[in-house]
């Protein structure tokens, strides 16, 4: 990753669709689409823990956080808890605003799916903690960069 050029974090909306909506109604929300990675341990349990610690996997879906639980910008930065309408949690209220985070349920196959997606994007775009990236959704039919598909960074060699 070059320091000032966030990389695109790319996910394909046919790929994943249930995860590509989820994360398109939380960036209408107004929550962040550059985010920042972190590597702490505990940012990221308690990014998980704070969005989705209280919902246990139901009927093949699991719960879904956004921002990503690998980012500084979760719930553990503030805010408070969103969903929204068709992600199954009807006891947790909507809402907009740039802090917090919002939960959905998505079926567990799309949702291991962006997590290898995102993890195979932090070390082909060498994503270091603190490093910027911005999260995108590509609509059906467009040719997609996924972190599959992305060139190796170049080594410093």
């Amino acid at each position: 990753m070059v320091p000032w050029y966030a990389s695109d974090l790319q996910f394909s909306k046919a790929r994943i669709p249930d995860v590509a909506r989820h994360i398109t109604l939380a960036q209408a929300s107004d929550l962040p689409k550059r985010l920042t990675r972190t590597t702490n341990s505990t940012i990221r349990k308690d990014n998980r823990r704070l969005a989705c610690g209280d919902r246990s996997p139901a009927g093949g879906k699991n719960c879904d956080e956004y921002p990503l639980a690998t980012s500084r910008n979760g719930m553990s930065a503030g805010g408070k808890r969103r969903t929204f309408d068709g992600c199954s949690y009807n006891d947790i209220p909507s809402g907009t605003g740039s802090k917090g985070a919002s939960a959905c349920a998505v079926p567990e196959r799309q949702n291991s799916s962006q997590g290898g997606s995102t993890t195979a994007f932090y070390r082909d775009q060498r994503v270091l903690d603190g490093d910027r990236f911005d999260v995108k959704i590509i609509p059906c039919g467009s040719r997609t960069r996924t972190a599959e598909s992305l060139p190796q960074a170049m080594s410093p060699h």
